[in-house]
């Protein structure tokens, strides 16, 4: 039962942290300034929001999704960022249990906690970035991908420097051919960055069974727009929400799924 309702506790934070994300991602796109002190404002009336208007969660459920002053309506983009971020923060701690059921804290699993939340948050960033403008967001990935290089050195249970950086070389090089192959239409130089952090923090083995499963996710879902929208020609599908999920389970079941193989051949 402690662990449920730590596991709850740990939600209440992943979700108040996606909800900070949502104001970093529009306020990136925006060029706005603020983005630590500045109060949020609804985006049609401009209007300062009240501390009941930022609870997660709750606040778009007792608006009804909208805004408070003006009745704009107000994106279900909020409350999912907040969920999955809740949701992802709670699961991290099954991987890393820093805390017993007799309250006995292990450093080095908060340690390693505290990294990957930080790499959970990158990649949210990332999906909600590229879903919601179509691009990706250098001044959040470029210092991710120096920090999961450093990270390299001091954190245990990681992928070690050798092994980060041939993890973003696989990617760099499987993106590179595919840009210059199609002169870009295929994916965009984006994913170049993106392909990167994702073999940093997964290392080569991992990159390629998250790069796998990317592609096979990505297939299945551009078919349903595909037969949904009845055409092909002239239909665009950020591939980075692929390339974030593909990345997190393969942090996730990357082991197992390499076992499963392995033990198939």
């Amino acid at each position: 039962m402690t662990i449920y309702i730590f596991l709850g506790f740990l939600f209440i934070i992943g979700a108040a942290v996606g909800s900070f994300m949502s104001v970093v991602v529009y306020r990136i796109h925006s060029d706005k300034k603020g983005i630590i002190c500045g109060r949020s404002s609804c985006k049609d009336c401009e209007k300062k929001l009240a501390p009941l208007d930022l609870i997660p969660i709750v606040s778009y459920l007792t608006l009804r999704g909208k805004c408070r002053y003006c009745s704009g309506e107000i994106s279900y983009m909020y409350p999912l960022m907040e969920i999955i971020t809740g949701a992802v923060f709670s699961v991290l701690f099954l991987k890393f249990p820093f805390i017993s059921s007799m309250f006995e804290f292990n450093l080095v699993f908060l340690g390693l906690y505290a990294l990957y939340a930080f790499y959970a948050f990158v990649l949210l960033f990332t999906f909600f970035f590229d879903l919601h403008y179509m691009k990706i967001s250098d001044e959040i990935l470029l210092p991710a991908i120096l920090i999961g290089l450093i990270a390299t050195f001091a954190a245990p249970l990681t992928p070690n420097l050798i092994d980060a950086l041939i993890g973003a070389l696989i990617p760099i090089s499987f993106f590179g051919l595919q840009i210059l192959l199609s002169k870009g239409r295929w994916i965009g130089m984006g994913d170049l960055r993106i392909g990167a952090f994702m073999g940093v923090i997964l290392g080569w083995k991992l990159v390629i069974v998250a790069l796998f499963l990317s592609y096979m996710i990505g297939s299945v879902i551009s078919l349903l727009i595909v037969a949904r929208k009845k055409q092909i020609l002239n239909i665009k599908v950020p591939f980075a929400p692929f390339l974030v999920t593909g990345t997190f389970m393969a942090m996730f079941f990357g082991d197992k799924i390499i076992n499963w193989y392995l033990n198939i051949l």
